[in-house]
């Protein structure tokens, strides 16, 4: 009798709806019309975003969220955007501090002008870099990859590390071997720092430590040599500066030291190209067969008059393609829809073209291209659970867009800067309608302004060494 009794519970209870398992989370975005850019997104169309407590995607769909979700906070975004932050892949963040100048300068010009103001102290340094990163992520650049060009003077790579990790923004570090040093010299200084920034490693901000390289910019073979040393001893991704100035003898001396990058082991697909402006077809079909990357940065190159990249060609044999606002003293303002569009339009331009590259090609470009070439992807770049929740609230009605036609036309073509209403990083809110919560964000301002109008003064001219490093 007892066990006919517990059968009929048992069936009893099985007999009742299951209940709905619950999932809790930080933040709750729905009804927004979700940008994914995942690979395989053919449309955004309405859906849902929920982030946890570590700051990563535990659900983003299509739709209404299931009904067993639950979190601290819920936004409805009807009407908006929510798309990925930004990644910019090739970044100073240190020039923020003199835009404007050298405006009638190319390249080198350029920097023989900026230099005395980017190398004055370590401070400055710190103050300088700080206020960059704010200012890329006002625009809504939640990543990245972040040159910080020490170059062996003393306590430089240590302060710009410390700006990056103070601002709140995601970053790749990019260290830079010192250029006058001997090997002995360059391996002691890259060894004291990289083990510097270890214990930061997956406990911040800090995506990871790499190479900001100038082989075959620098005639230095020794220097690109050791660069492929450390990048096979420590697995690190390297990003070159390479064939960017328009000046025909640099475009030939680069071209022929580019065998140094295979000789060294720097070539493959660990190591993507910043600029890559004046490749021959030769260069670009061994980029292309070693599985590199390359950084296009159409503000920067159109400031210093440095040419258009061939990005249809580019793509055509494969190469993988990312996008930076490069530093804000060559691109001035950081703006990735500027930088889309400029891109996009020059592209155009130089085909006659309408069709060669479109609004998604862009947008893809500045998100997980961008991602994918700083050896970031698994992290960023796309919405897309396990991923960090670094996501942007646009609202294409802040300034009237029309009807949204085409989602990704609109996004590229018709919005800008002053859409973001919010930036997230890490599923916390750091930016709302252009104003950076980062409660010393009005100080370090003000700071780089003081020592900036001291550092004026105190220079008889703005003029420096003349010189092909970034």
């Amino acid at each position: 009798m007892r066990c006919l009794i517990l059968a009929c519970v048992a069936s009893a209870l099985a007999a009742l709806p299951l209940r709905a398992e619950v999932e809790v989370g930080r933040i709750l975005v729905k009804n927004a019309i979700l940008f994914t850019l995942q690979p395989d997104e053919t449309a955004p169309r309405r859906g849902y975003l929920l982030a946890g407590d570590d700051g990563k995607i535990l659900r983003v769909g299509y739709g209404d969220p299931p009904s067993g979700i639950r979190a601290t906070q819920t936004l409805d975004a009807t009407g908006k955007i929510l798309m990925p932050g930004f990644v910019s892949a090739h970044s100073h963040a240190y020039q923020a501090a003199t835009r404007g100048l050298a405006g009638d300068q190319a390249l080198d010009g350029w920097l023989a002008a900026n230099w005395p103001y980017w190398h004055a102290s370590a401070q400055d340094h710190y103050y300088d870099t700080l206020a960059g990163c704010f200012d890329l992520l006002r625009h809504g650049i939640t990543t990245a990859f972040n040159f910080n060009d020490g170059n062996g003077q003393p306590g430089f790579d240590v302060e710009g590390f410390k700006a990056e990790l103070a601002s709140g923004i995601r970053f790749v570090h990019g260290y830079c071997l010192p250029l006058k040093a001997t090997r002995e010299g360059r391996l002691a200084d890259f060894e004291a720092f990289y083990a510097y920034t270890r214990p930061f490693s997956g406990k911040t901000a800090f995506l990871g430590f790499a190479l900001g390289g100038y082989s075959c910019v620098v005639p230095d073979k020794d220097y690109a040599l050791l660069e492929g040393e450390i990048m096979q001893k420590y697995g690190l991704y390297n990003q070159a500066h390479y064939l960017e100035a328009a000046d025909p003898r640099q475009i030939e001396a680069q071209r022929a030291r580019f065998g140094w990058f295979a000789e060294s082991g720097e070539l493959g697909p660990r190591l993507s190209f910043g600029h890559l402006v004046h490749p021959d077809d030769s260069i670009l079909r061994q980029i292309a067969a070693s599985g590199a990357g390359m950084v296009w940065n159409p503000l920067s190159n159109g400031r210093l008059a440095s040419g258009t990249a061939d990005i249809p060609r580019i793509r055509a044999l494969g190469i993988r393609v990312g996008m930076g606002v490069d530093g804000q003293a060559s691109a001035d303002i950081a703006d990735p829809f500027e930088n889309m569009r400029s891109g996009l339009y020059s592209i155009r331009s130089r085909y006659q073209d309408a069709s060669v590259l479109q609004p998604r090609d862009v947008l893809g470009f500045h998100t997980l291209g961008a991602a994918d070439v700083i050896g970031a992807a698994g992290h960023v770049g796309s919405l897309e659970k396990g991923k960090y929740a670094d996501f942007l609230i646009i609202d294409p009605h802040r300034m009237e867009t029309g009807p949204m036609f085409d989602p990704y036309g609109t996004l590229v073509l018709a919005c800008g800067v002053p859409n973001i209403e919010k930036v997230y990083v890490g599923a916390r809110l750091i930016v709302e309608n252009g104003t950076c919560l980062n409660p010393d964000f009005a100080r370090v301002t003000a700071e780089v302004a003081g020592r900036m109008a001291r550092l004026r003064a105190n220079l008889e001219a703005p003029t420096g060494p003349a010189t092909t490093r970034r």
